[in-house]
C-alpha cells in the first residue's frame, strides 16, 4: 500500500500545478486585453448580424427587393427580343391573324413572389416575410455564432495567441525549470483552458444574442424544453472547444505564433473542411465510402446542429447511421477529436525543448 503513495502524491502535485498554472493563465487573461478586445468584436458581429435580421423585415428592404426584381425581370425581357429579332417578322403576322388580344399583352409588369418551387405567395404568406419572429433561442445561437464558425474562429485565434506568448516571452521555459515529468501538466492545462474559454465566449455571446434580438422587437415560434435548450448549448460548447484544442495543440507542437493563427483560420473557418468535402464529392462515384466518411467529419457534425435544440434530442436526420440520434453522433465525433488533441499534446509536448 505504501508503494502507491508516491505515486498518489506525484499525480496530487501534478493536478495542483495545472490548477495553479489556471488560475495564473486566467488571472493574465483578465488583466490584459485581448480577453476583453475579443468579447468586444464578437458583441459587434452579433449587434450587426441581428441588424441586418431586423432590416431584412422592413418595408424598405421588401421594396428594395421588389425594384431589383422587376429590374432584373425587365433586363431579362429586353435580352429576350434581342435574342429572336429573327422571329419578329413571323411574330407581326400572327399578331395580324388575332382579333382579340389577350390578357398578357393589356396587362402591365408586375412582381411575383415565389416560394421555392416557384409557386406564387399569398399576401399572407408574403406579408409572414416581414415578421420580427425567430425558430427559437438556439437557432438564433446557431446562426449566429455557430454555423458561420465565427465563435470557433475567435477562440482559436484568441488561443493560438495566448498560448504562444508563452513561448515568446520565456513563461513556458520559467515554468519547465526543475518540474521534470509535471511538464504533461502544463500542457493539459493549456487545453483545459481552451474548455474554459469556449464556455466563457460561447455564454457571454449567447445572452448577447438575446439581448440583441429582443432589443430589435423579434420573438421566438418554439420554446425549447431546459434539456434541448442545454443540450445543445452543451454540444455547441464541445463543438466551439473542439476547434479550440486543435489549434492549442497545434501552437503547443510547433510553438509558432504564425502557424497557430493559418491553423484557426484553415480549419476553424471550416476553409479546411470545405475542401475535404468538394474533393470527397468528386471521388464519390468511383468511391461511395467518400460519402459516408464525410458524414463523420467534425464540420458535418457541428452542421447538425444548425437548426437548434427544438426537436435535438430525439432527432436523427442527417445522422451517419441510420437510427443513431444527433446528440450521440455529435458527442461522439467532437469527443473523439477533443481526446485525440489532448493525447497528442501530453504525449509528444512535454519531450520537446523549449
Amino acid at each position: 500500500m505504501r508503494a502507491f503513495r508516491p505515486k498518489r502524491q506525484r499525480a496530487g502535485k501534478a493536478v495542483r500545478a495545472m490548477f495553479n498554472l489556471l488560475k495564473s493563465d486566467i488571472y493574465r487573461l483578465v488583466h490584459g486585453k485581448m480577453l476583453w478586445v475579443s468579447l468586444a468584436l464578437t458583441a459587434l458581429f452579433v449587434v450587426g448580424a441581428a441588424g441586418l435580421v431586423w432590416f431584412a423585415t422592413t418595408p424598405q428592404f421588401a421594396q428594395m427587393v421588389a425594384e431589383q426584381a422587376e429590374h432584373d425581370q425587365q433586363n431579362a425581357t429586353a435580352s429576350d427580343y434581342r435574342q429572336d429579332d429573327t422571329s419578329l417578322p413571323a411574330a407581326e403576322t400572327m399578331a395580324e391573324e388575332t382579333t382579340e388580344p389577350t390578357p398578357e399583352a393589356t396587362t402591365g409588369m408586375a412582381v411575383r413572389f415565389t416560394d421555392g418551387s416557384g409557386a406564387n405567395l399569398t399576401p399572407e404568406e408574403v406579408e409572414t416575410l416581414n415578421e420580427k419572429e425567430l425558430p427559437s433561442r438556439t437557432n438564433a445561437y446557431a446562426q449566429v455564432l455557430v454555423a458561420g464558425g465565427v465563435l470557433a474562429t475567435i477562440v482559436s485565434l484568441v488561443t493560438a495567441i495566448f498560448l504562444a506568448s508563452d513561448f515568446e516571452t520565456g513563461f513556458a521555459k520559467n515554468v519547465f525549470v526543475g518540474r521534470g515529468r509535471r511538464r504533461a501538466a502544463y500542457y493539459l492545462e493549456k487545453l483545459v483552458l481552451c474548455g474554459v474559454l469556449s464556455a466563457v465566449f460561447l455564454l457571454v455571446e449567447m445572452v448577447l444574442t438575446d439581448g440583441a434580438f429582443a432589443l430589435a422587437g423579434f420573438e421566438y415560434r418554439a420554446s425549447e424544453t431546459l434539456g434541448e435548450y442545454w443540450g445543445w448549448v452543451a454540444l455547441a460548447w464541445l463543438a466551439v472547444t473542439m476547434y479550440a484544442m486543435a489549434t492549442g495543440a497545434m501552437v503547443l507542437l510547433t510553438r509558432s505564433k504564425a502557424v497557430g493563427i493559418v491553423f484557426a483560420l484553415v480549419v476553424a473557418t471550416g476553409a479546411l473542411a470545405s475542401i475535404a468535402m468538394t474533393v470527397a464529392s468528386t471521388f464519390a462515384p468511383a468511391f461511395p465510402v467518400l460519402d459516408d466518411a464525410v458524414k463523420w467529419l467534425p464540420t458535418s457534425s457541428v452542421a447538425l446542429l444548425s437548426s437548434g435544440g427544438v426537436g435535438l434530442l430525439s432527432s436523427t436526420e442527417g445522422a451517419a447511421l441510420a437510427g443513431l440520434a444527433v446528440p450521440a453522433q455529435v458527442a461522439l465525433v467532437l469527443g473523439a477529436a477533443i481526446a485525440a488533441c489532448v493525447a497528442l499534446a501530453a504525449a509528444v509536448g512535454p519531450r520537446k525543448d523549449v
